[in-house]
């Protein structure tokens, strides 16, 4: 007599409310899937917007997690190079492959998706995921589990921003709005490495120290008055060359605008569902300011971010684990502010 196997979950059931430990049934891998056992799986602040239900196109039952990293454990039928024991990460899309924009290879904007980790009934905070050999990315025994996760969303998201979407040039003047959260502290890094001028901005005076480590030349705390003018005196009033806003409320998106200088680039990877974007249009067309939108990365991205970090070039950033059932407190700790780079739940 046969019996199904079971894994366990971190499940939200209704929004706003905490993940719970649950018993699911284990996958099992078809066609060209590989079953994927998680090692790894990082806590992001969208992880909260889902949960809260303030992203769209969420249903639930769900399981929350789309900074994954893990290790093969089998393999279906039509699999060709994929082995077990294979380390790796998925790309956080199952994309059709097939749109205008996968063709083009600006895969997250595929426009059949099948799947998003993390965003509906599969995702990292569990004991497996399915994952197509396409978008599965092997990584060296040279990076943890733990690295290889945050790699997958907290690294390559501001890679993206900076480097595919803002194309900061050597010497260029950039603001990173929100420097002092998971993402903004690995944005502050990645363009310093880049060889940007970079200038932190931060609600909270106490991330000053972890902002200026990873290599910020100023660090601006954001108060009533805003941040432009600061950002102005620090660029001896030239303005932003460049402008990463993680925040993306009205009030920073504004003084971001305000903050560029002649042909500067704002490109916004926060979001918020009630914060519209509000700019006066003669500024932005006599001084020819660029706004562009980040969504997330695309498949070669977090191909090259695994390469860099592999190298060296840059190093994920982590300041605690938590067992998987410890997912709630791990939430609360990002909700209330959280710490100097990303936590990661142990699978």
């Amino acid at each position: 007599m046969s019996s199904t196997r079971t894994m366990r979950a971190m499940v939200v059931s209704q929004f706003g409310h905490q993940p719970e430990l649950t018993e699911l049934p284990q996958p099992i891998p078809s066609g060209d899937e590989v079953l994927l056992r998680v090692r790894a799986a990082g806590v992001c602040h969208t992880d909260i917007k889902i949960r809260d239900g303030l992203v769209p196109d969420v249903s639930l039952p769900m399981t929350l997690g789309h900074e994954i990293a893990g290790e093969i454990e089998s393999v279906g039928p039509d699999v060709k190079k994929a082995a077990v024991g294979d380390r790796g990460i998925p790309y956080g899309y199952v994309t059709c492959g097939r749109c205008r924009f996968c063709i083009s290879g600006r895969t997250s904007l595929c426009e059949e998706l099948a799947l998003r980790y993390g965003f509906g009934p599969v995702g990292g905070y569990s004991e497996y995921v399915l994952v197509p050999e396409r978008l599965f990315v092997r990584i060296p025994d040279s990076i943890a589990f733990d690295e290889a996760a945050v790699a997958s969303c907290s690294v390559v998201t501001p890679y993206h921003a900076l480097a595919k979407r803002a194309h900061l040039g050597v010497g260029e003047s950039v603001v990173v709005v929100g420097a002092g959260g998971g993402v903004g502290l690995h944005a502050v890094q990645l363009a310093h490495r880049m060889g940007g001028q970079v200038i932190a901005v931060d609600v909270d005076p106490k991330r000053e120290s972890n902002v200026l480590e990873q290599g910020a030349g100023a660090f601006i705390v954001s108060n009533d008055e805003g941040f432009a003018a600061a950002v102005h005196r620090a660029t001896n009033g030239r303005g932003a060359d460049v402008v990463i806003d993680i925040v993306a409320s009205a009030s920073t998106m504004a003084e971001s605008i305000s903050c560029l200088g002649l042909g500067g680039r704002l490109v916004l990877i926060g979001y918020q569902q009630t914060e519209p974007l509000r700019a006066s249009t003669p500024d932005i067309v006599f001084r020819e300011i660029e706004i562009y939108g980040s969504h997330w990365a695309t498949m070669s991205d977090l191909i090259e971010v695994v390469d860099m970090i592999d190298r060296r070039v840059i190093s994920p950033i982590i300041i605690r684990q938590y067992q998987l059932e410890e997912a709630p407190k791990a939430l609360d700790l990002l909700a209330s502010g959280g710490g100097p780079g990303r936590s990661v739940l142990s699978v």
